[in-house]
Formats: structure tokens, C-alpha cells, sequence
């Protein structure tokens, strides 16, 4: 987000959101694609790489991964702002069989052609419900859900309405939240948002059920 938006600023092109979603016209998406599907992408895999990772980068475009349509907010018109369809699990389960890790820019496009800025939280939880995935981990650049500046530890899926609607939850924790309950209100048993600490982290949050951030459950 931090280098869309640096990226925006130095073309002079102002931008909004909507409850965390960023408001994307023709020619942002443009440049949203450009930073998420380039730069961005490339750099994670480059640095997956020099640490000995087999990384592939793509994005939801490639290969179809992800089929998208026009996302509306509360009745408001957001632009070309997606949300996903369809995923394609055998993309992804090609990679894994060549023992490939694949960073994915969640840029995606309809049936027609369009394409559009997905949510980047919104993506991961898509593919995790596709894949049957037991965890699914939000890393994020604070160290869990924030509530009175305390991270909570537990999250149930029916505060999260709540805590949006009194102000507690705002900006991009609020896509993150509600992906989260997307998630495991269809099958994903964990989901955890935490802040990266150092190269143990995936592995810690992994072999436990709690976390050094929040996890967010079902009753």
C-alpha cells in the first residue's frame, strides 16, 4: 500500500478509500498493476531467492489465477476495485509440485478482460479457502489487531461488525478483519494477523494455536 501510494504521489494523482478499499479509476489501476505486479512483486522474489528460496512471482492475471468481478462498497460506485470469483487451485498446485513458492500480486481480471486492484488480504483469503488451507497468516507492518493501542490476542468472527461500527477497526485492518472471517467461516481452522519479528516467525505461528499477534476464531 505504502508504495502505491509513493508511487501515486509523485504522479500527482490523489486518491481515497472506502473502508480501507482503495477508490481505483482507469488510469490508477494502471499504476496499482505496475507497482504490485512489478516492482513490488520482483523485489520479494529476488529476496526469496538470495535467501535460497525457489520463488516464482506472478500475479492473478497470469495463468487465470484469479477471475474477478466489479466490487461495489455499501451501494458506492469504487471503481476498478475487484473481488474474486474463481481461483485456479491447479496453478498453484503445478508450483507445488515443482517445489516452487509462488508470491502472487493479487492484480486480477473479469472474464472480459478488465482488470482490476484486488485487496491484497482479500486475495490471500480467496486462495486459502480455495486450497483447503488449515492456516492462513497475515503479516502485517503492526504486531496484531490493535484495540486502544493493546493487541488483542482472541478475536471472535461477530465482534468484527462491532468493532468497525464503533471506530476501533479502521482503515486496512478492515478488509484484513473481514477476510479473516470470510476465511474461517469457510474452513480455514486459523487465522492470524501478526507483525514480522524475524525469520523464525511463519514457523512459530505455524506450530502453534495461538499467536504473537491476534487470532481471530468462530464460536
Amino acid at each position: 500500500g505504502k508504495d502505491i501510494a509513493r508511487q501515486l504521489e509523485l504522479l500527482n494523482k490523489e486518491f481515497t478509500f472506502v473502508e480501507g478499499m482503495r477508490v481505483t479509476d482507469a488510469e490508477m489501476v494502471k499504476i496499482v498493476q505496475m507497482v504490485l505486479s512489478g516492482d513490488v512483486n520482483k523485489r520479494i522474489v529476488n529476496a526469496l531467492l538470495l535467501s535460497g528460496v525457489r520463488a516464482f512471482g506472478f500475479s492473478g492475471v497470469d495463468g487465470n489465477l484469479f477471475e474477478a468481478s466489479k466490487m461495489s462498497m455499501r451501494g458506492l460506485d469504487i471503481g476498478f476495485v475487484g473481488k474474486i470469483e474463481s481461483v485456479n487451485t491447479s496453478l498453484i498446485n503445478a508450483l507445488r509440485h515443482n517445489n516452487l513458492i509462488p508470491v502472487i500480486s493479487p492484480i486480477s481480471r473479469d472474464q472480459h478482460g478488465a482488470i482490476y486492484n484486488v485487496n491484497a488480504d482479500l486475495a490471500a483469503s480467496e486462495l486459502a479457502m480455495a486450497l483447503k488451507a488449515d492456516d492462513l497468516i497475515f503479516v502485517s507492518d503492526v504486531p496484531g489487531v490493535l484495540i486502544d493501542d493493546v493487541v488483542r490476542k482472541e478475536i471472535r468472527t461477530s465482534e468484527i461488525e462491532t468493532l468497525i461500527e464503533q471506530g476501533h477497526i479502521t482503515g486496512g485492518m478492515i478488509p484484513k478483519l473481514r477476510s479473516a472471517a470470510e476465511a474461517v467461516h469457510r474452513g480455514v481452522s486459523r487465522v492470524h494477523i501478526c507483525g514480522w519479528e524475524n525469520s523464525e516467525t511463519l514457523i512459530n505461528e505455524l506450530s502453534t494455536s495461538t499467536s504473537s499477534g491476534t487470532v481471530i476464531f468462530k464460536e
